[in-house]
């Protein structure tokens, strides 16, 4: 009996830390809450439960103890430089606490758009294994009546088959996907949860690559640390400017300045270049999405003819498969064009701190 209990107790510790969730009988599992996820929903979930963020506001804490530790240990011995090294290091760590934000924000717009993108999937998936199946049974009749070959069957049936894998991969990544999304927003793995999609579309970013730029310069997080941290050597080399400062302690302030200065400079030119790109990824995602929407309009009348025309007993049942599988492509790649300009927007404006 003592083994029994030890081993529940150790299964629940297993759910609690692995899964997130309380050690729940499956009768009670059914009555929880069901969550209707919209991307602001799912922002406020994060920011209340996200772990990451949690750890940071810690982070935060400790280092504004140590602020009034330093106040407190100045009235014994006086050190401007130490008071302004424990002021720093609280406006790191809220710096670190907004990039941490941040990140998460970036993380969760990007799971919440993945879980679309993955529901559309395996729509397109079940849209799909029906046409087959249709297919199929179109085929059954007509080699009934001598007008399908044994091959043309047999290319239906492994359709079928096909679409069926393919319905079930959608349906495993959907899920994947949808797990994904609870982590990062810190709901347990068997919370229930339905997404509800945006309901307008997302605008476009109205501003000329200039402005981008200038925007990402001016709201990066990493380039305001380092400001800092230029700003503390500086300090520390002008208090060193006496006679009592040892002449190697004076080189090595001016050595962690000049440092301070190279590494400001370089993250300049790194942000600068993160912007363009993320600019260029945006425009050329856009591109990519007018493409695929035309390719899908082509497909789609491509189908349309070719079902006519064997309806009408003018196109060979291997023409129309082939159109049908060209569709269903098309119609992945419209989804997939769409999740990656979703995904460049959101990283985007992250960089431009919005």
């Amino acid at each position: 009996m003592k083994m029994r209990n030890a081993a529940v107790c150790l299964l629940c510790l297993v759910l609690a830390l692995g899964m997130g969730t309380a050690c729940l009988s499956a009768e009670e599992l059914p009555g929880a809450e069901t969550y209707v996820i919209t991307v602001e929903k799912a922002l406020e979930l994060a920011s209340d439960n996200n772990l990451a963020l949690q750890a940071a506001r810690l982070e935060l804490q400790h280092a504004e103890k140590q602020l009034i530790k330093a106040h407190a240990d100045a009235a014994v011995n006086p050190s401007p430089v130490a008071i302004r090294q424990a002021e720093v290091e609280v406006e790191i760590q809220r710096l670190l606490l907004e990039q941490t934000r941040n990140q998460v924000d970036l993380e969760v717009r990007s799971a919440y758009y993945a879980v679309l993108s993955q529901m559309q999937k395996k729509a397109i998936a079940e849209k799909s294994l029906a046409q087959a199946e249709e297919h199929l049974e179109i085929i059954k009749t007509k080699a009934q009546q001598g007008m399908a070959t044994k091959l043309d069957l047999v290319n239906a049936e492994k359709n079928v088959i096909q679409s069926k894998a393919a319905l079930e991969a959608a349906a495993a990544e959907e899920e994947l996907a949808v797990l994904n999304l609870k982590r990062v927003i810190g709901l347990g793995y068997s919370q229930p949860i339905t997404i509800e999609p945006p309901e307008v579309a997302q605008e476009p970013i109205g501003l000329s690559p200039e402005e981008v730029v200038e925007r990402v310069l001016a709201s990066s997080l990493e380039l305001l640390r380092l400001q800092w941290a230029l700003e503390l050597s500086q300090l520390q080399e002008e208090s060193a400017r006496n006679e009592y400062t040892a002449p190697l302690l004076k080189e090595i302030y001016t050595n962690r300045r000049m440092k301070a200065e190279l590494d400001l400079r370089e993250a300049t030119r790194r942000v600068y270049l993160e912007a363009k790109r993320a600019w260029n990824n945006l425009k050329q995602a856009e591109n990519q999405v007018k493409l695929a929407e035309k390719e899908l309009e082509a497909a789609q009348e491509n189908y349309r003819i070719t079902k006519n025309r064997f309806d009408g007993g003018l196109e060979i049942p291997n023409n129309l498969l082939r159109a049908q599988i060209a569709l269903t492509s098309a119609e992945h790649a419209v989804v997939t064009a769409i999740f990656e300009y979703n995904l460049a927007r959101i990283r985007l404006l992250n960089l431009m701190g919005e």
